[in-house]
Formats: structure tokens, sequence, C-alpha cells
């Protein structure tokens, strides 16, 4: 039996939702199920994401926007737009199959990064201006690629120890921010990445009542796990998706 592209949908929103407001490991799942909505075009799904995520980013900063720490946010804005211009341009030279695999791996060699920081005990690199660069950079990049910047972020915050409300506020500010930004950028402004169109506008209309589903869980889940396993939990979400994308 053939299952409906709106089914994956429905499903990728709930997960949006919920990462918007209290399992950010979500949202890379999300990316992944909304893929599957769009066989043969998953360059699209990236413009069916994009409006649900900024959606979801407002209702994000209403919950979260108190716990966010703007100093951090500032200094990773630059390398963060340096990393819009860099995916745009990658954007621009790959298939749907080399974005898929490529989104994968990254995702994978940053959560085995972090794990290995931990357990080496690197603690000065986190405070490094070389490693702050590199996140945002990367952040930039991933994000304007696959809407996946969720593992790096996840990566720079659990480096940082930010307690789990300064998590979700630095998450939700700073995604906010950055894709606002990326909506002209993918929605027709850059030659060929024209990927927000009637199409894809009208299958976000068709499955916005899961983000908003997946928002009200997201938040009751926030606040019944404890804050030494939340983000283990997100480092573990962020790391069985690429490998299922690669190898299944």
């Amino acid at each position: 039996m053939t299952i409906s592209p709106y089914v994956f949908g429905l499903i990728a929103a709930v997960f949006f939702g919920m990462t918007k407001t209290g399992v950010p490991g979500c949202g890379i799942l999300g990316v992944l199920v909304m893929m599957l909505a769009f066989p043969g075009t998953e360059k699209l799904s990236s413009g069916a994401v994009l409006p649900l995520l900024v959606l979801g980013d407002i209702i994000a900063v209403w919950y979260y926007r108190r716990n966010a720490d703007c100093r951090r946010i500032v200094i990773l804005l630059p390398s963060v737009f340096a990393g819009l211009i860099l995916g745009t341009l990658f954007m621009r030279s790959i298939d749907d199959r080399q974005f898929k695999i490529f989104l994968a791996v990254l995702v994978l060699v940053l959560v085995i990064f972090e794990q290995l920081r931990r357990w080496q005990n690197w603690t000065a690199l986190p405070k490094s201006r070389l490693f702050v660069w590199s996140m945002g950079l990367l952040s930039g990049f991933t994000t304007l690629v696959g809407n996946a910047a969720g593992p790096v972020m996840s990566v720079y915050c659990s480096a940082q120890n930010l307690n789990k409300h300064d998590f979700m506020g630095l998450f939700a500010v700073l995604f906010f921010i950055i894709n606002v930004t990326k909506l002209p950028l993918i929605g027709g402004a850059v030659p060929d990445l024209n990927m927000i169109t009637a199409r894809t506008l009208w299958f976000d209309v068709t499955i916005l009542p899961g983000l908003l589903v997946g928002a009200f869980i997201g938040r009751q889940l926030f606040k019944i796990v404890p804050e030494r396993y939340f983000v283990p939990l997100i480092l573990l979400l962020n790391l069985l998706v690429p490998v299922q994308m690669i190898f299944f």
C-alpha cells in the first residue's frame, strides 16, 4: 500500500513542533521524514520545511525569549551568515542524492566529534574563537543546505554546558533570525534555488495542525525530562537519524 505524502508531512510537522518547544533533536527527524513526502525531489522538501520552521520559531521565541543569551547569539551571527552564503553556492551545484548523503555524513561526524570531545575532556576547545566560528559557519551552511543546523547547534550548546532552559532560549532566537533570513534565499531571490512554490506552501497549510500538536507535545516533554538527561537525549536523536539516512 502506498503511503500518502501528506501522512509523511503530518509526521514531519509534529517533529518540527516538538523540536521548537522542547526536543531539539526531533528537527532532523522531521527533515528526513519530509524527504519521503517528496521522492525524487528531495531538495524541494527544504522549501516545504522552512515556512513550518518559521511558524515554530515564533512559538519557541514566545516560550523561551527570556532564556536567550543575546551575547552568544551576536557572536555567532557573522559566521552563521557566512555559512548561509557558502550553503547557497553549494546547493546550486549538487543533485538530490548528493544532498541527502552529504547531509547525513556531516551530522554523523559532528555528533561523533562532540562525544570524542567529552571523552577526551577538551575543556578549552569550546572557549576558543576558532570553535565558535566553526560552529557558526557550519550552522549557516547546514541550515541552508537542508534545514539541518540543529545537530550543529546541539554540539555547540553541549560544549558550552548550557542548562536546558538556556539551550532552548538560544535555539529559539537564533533560529528565528536564521530562518527568516533564509526565506528570500530559497524562495526565488537566488537563481536555481526557487524551492518555496505554490505546491510546497499548500502542502504546509494542509499539515499545519501537526505542527501545533507537536509544539504542545514538545512543551510537555521539556517539563518532565530531567536536566541531566536532556543534552545526551538530544545528541542520541541526532546520531540515529544520519545512520538511517546512509545505510537504509
